[in-house]
């Protein structure tokens, strides 16, 4: 005869007529005490033997440890508030109540508070636990019948001030670094002349912790596009479509996107010469995509307020100097191009994705640049190009491949159209542990005066550490090789470009010094229009503005020369204002006296979620010329 209950721990209880029986599962451990009861003639010891048999297990039960006996092994273990299983003794607890277990299913069982001698059925003597007791936890325990037990602590390490710290640091890389703290100098005074002039607050990194504990705060409300479909918007939320299968497999989810930007500015430039500007210019670039995937779509753009006309764009507004309207309108498609992948359109191909068959591709008028816009850089070019990417091995972490034929639209280095060019090139970038390493090569066939040219680029970008800063750090090496003859659109020569940038310490400014060394002629594969020479990415002062006439203060062609730019930006206002300064030097190679040396500043303000406003300046000298002062005003709606 036996009935169950439960007592007030929550444990399930089992009582017959000759012995009740308590089990425990604890952390896959079984805890079994049982206390044999039988019926006997002498009612007063059945009624005493509870009681008699909890004094004797008080009376064995080892000292609890408190917080002021905290016992720490060689290993730096506390045996406090510890339920792990030791070797050298058994299992105790110290605080039930914070001590709670799960069960397999979840279940929340009350820790066992008793003192338990049941892994080996053996007694452990006083001996045998103070000579474990000197000896390091093992970071697997082991016991008979009871899964091994790893070890979370790492073993201690103790401090040898007699070892050597090994030097982190040499001293040329001490002195260079010193070098760069000089640059930096000028720095903190004009953040602190732009910080009182207008106001504003520097930007400054911010590490204190606050004595409050700050909620979860709402994210932001994002921006419509101009135009986008319910059911699929940009950066949306919530479930997907059921979407369309196509008779390849693929699943589309179409979804249609409209979206902008448009630019509308005053520029003047006084440029010493026939070239001056004075003028009000806009541009609109608009687009339209189609999303079919997540990896295909198709995408349209026009841009009706500017106009090409030989090697310059012409854009709608007022000629201030002439006297004259500008009109430049016009529906020109100048993007059409569709992208996807072979892989994700053909899926039935290779339904266990084991073939490799992932080739991204895009065919049509598009935009392309590459090595920084230093070796091609086209906003209209009728290409189709194939790559393949996530290629790993031998020490490479991604490999991406990227072939490109181009057959219309091509723009020769002096950004004059060549219209019986073509173009085939390899583009390749690769990730390996301390550097990013492209390796271009282009050929452009032409068989009209312009010639036919080959160029090749190979550039490393890096990130290294110094004593105080993090340093940025690039190096292009270019050549250009004409087969034929020289000409203005196919010369030989090579380019040496580099591009350094750090975070002065305690701040969150960014400094750089970019420069270049231009050897006989060199020439890009295509330049577009707007993009003038190859050095624009040495800084604001030898980069077009890409909006009506305005030129860059500073020749951006790479022609015999040699120059740098040394650059502060600085960020204000939780960083919806910026400001730069920059000081840049051109100096020639060839003798033809076409130095020059010019000094901007540039000042960027966003206004809610749309529009940012831009105020450029600058003040150049060029050898045999008088001082040339330029000022632009530029507001941007981006839609």
């Amino acid at each position: 005869m036996q009935d169950s209950f439960t007592s007030d721990n929550g444990l399930p209880h089992i009582r017959s007529v000759w012995r009740m029986s308590t089990t425990v599962e604890q952390n896959r451990i079984g805890v079994t005490t049982r206390l044999l009861r039988y019926r006997t003639a002498h009612p007063v010891a059945m009624r005493s033997l509870p009681l008699l048999l909890s004094v004797f297990f008080l009376l064995l039960a080892p000292h609890t440890l408190t917080a002021d006996d905290d016992v720490r092994t060689d290993s730096g273990l506390s045996h406090l508030s510890d339920t792990r299983i030791s070797a050298i003794g058994p299992l105790q607890t110290t605080d039930p109540a914070s001590l709670p277990d799960l069960t397999d299913d979840g279940f929340i069982l009350p820790p066992v508070t008793a003192t338990s001698e049941f892994f080996s059925g053996a007694t452990v003597d006083q001996n045998s636990t103070e000579e474990a007791a000197g000896q390091e936890t093992p970071d697997v325990v082991e016991l008979p019948g009871v899964p091994p037990v790893i070890n979370p602590y790492a073993e201690r390490v103790t401090y040898n001030p007699s070892i050597a710290e090994p030097e982190t640091q040499s001293f040329a890389a001490d002195a260079a670094e010193h070098i760069f703290d000089v640059l930096q100098g000028p720095a903190e005074p004009l953040a602190h002349c732009v910080s009182s002039l207008l106001g504003i607050q520097h930007d400054g990194p911010t590490t204190g912790l606050h004595h409050h504990p700050i909620p979860l705060q709402p994210i932001p409300r994002r921006p419509q596009l101009l135009i986008e479909t319910d059911d699929e918007p940009f950066l949306g939320r919530g479930w997907l479509q059921q979407g369309i299968q196509i008779p390849t497999g693929a699943i589309w989810r179409p979804a249609l996107w409209v979206f902008g930007t448009y630019r509308t500015g005053i520029n003047y430039f006084d440029n010493r010469s026939t070239t001056n500007v004075t003028e009000w210019a806009n541009r609109l670039d608009l687009f339209g995509q189609l999303n079919l995937s997540g990896t295909e779509r198709l995408v349209v753009g026009i841009r009706p307020t500017d106009k090409e006309r030989g090697n310059v764009r012409s854009f709608t507004g007022y000629d201030f100097r002439n006297g004259r309207v500008n009109d430049a309108w016009n529906i020109d498609v100048q993007t059409l191009f569709f992208e996807g992948d072979f892989g994700e359109i053909f899926p039935r191909l290779d339904p266990f994705d084991g073939l490799a068959l992932d080739y991204g591709f895009s065919v049509g008028r598009q935009p392309m640049s590459f090595q920084q816009g230093l070796l091609l850089n086209e906003d209209i070019i009728d290409a189709v190009t194939v790559t393949r990417n996530t290629l790993s091995g031998n020490g490479v972490l991604n490999l991406r491949a990227t072939g490109v034929y181009a057959w219309n639209s091509i723009h020769r280095n002096n950004n004059m159209p060549d219209p019986d060019a073509q173009l085939v090139g390899l583009f390749t970038e690769t990730d390996i542990a301390s550097s990013t390493i492209n390796a271009d090569i282009a050929y452009v066939d032409s068989p009209s005066i312009n010639g036919s040219l080959l160029t090749v680029a190979l550039s490393g970008i890096q990130r290294f550490h110094g004593t105080h800063n993090t340093y940025n750090s690039s190096l292009h090496v270019l050549t250009s090789i004409p087969t034929g003859m020289e000409t203005a659109a196919s010369g030989q020569g090579e380019l040496l470009f580099s591009q350094f940038s750090w975070t002065p310490h305690h701040t969150n400014d960014v400094i750089y010094l970019n420069t270049f060394w231009a050897i006989d002629q060199f020439t890009s594969a295509a330049r577009g229009p707007l993009a003038g020479g190859p050095l624009g990415q040495t800084g604001v002062l030898f980069a077009a503005a890409g909006l009506g006439n305005y030129g860059a203060p500073l020749s951006n062609q790479a022609t015999d020369a040699v120059g740098a730019s040394l650059g502060y930006q600085m960020f204000f206002s939780g960083t919806r204002r910026q400001v730069i300064f920059e000081v840049a030097r051109r100096q020639d190679t060839n003798n033809v006296d076409q130095a020059a040396i010019a000094g901007g500043v540039r000042y960027q303000q966003a206004f809610d979620q749309h529009w940012l406003m831009v105020v450029d300046g600058f003040l150049a000298k060029r050898e045999s010329r008088g001082l040339s002062p330029g000022v632009r005003v530029e507001l941007q709606m981006k839609f």
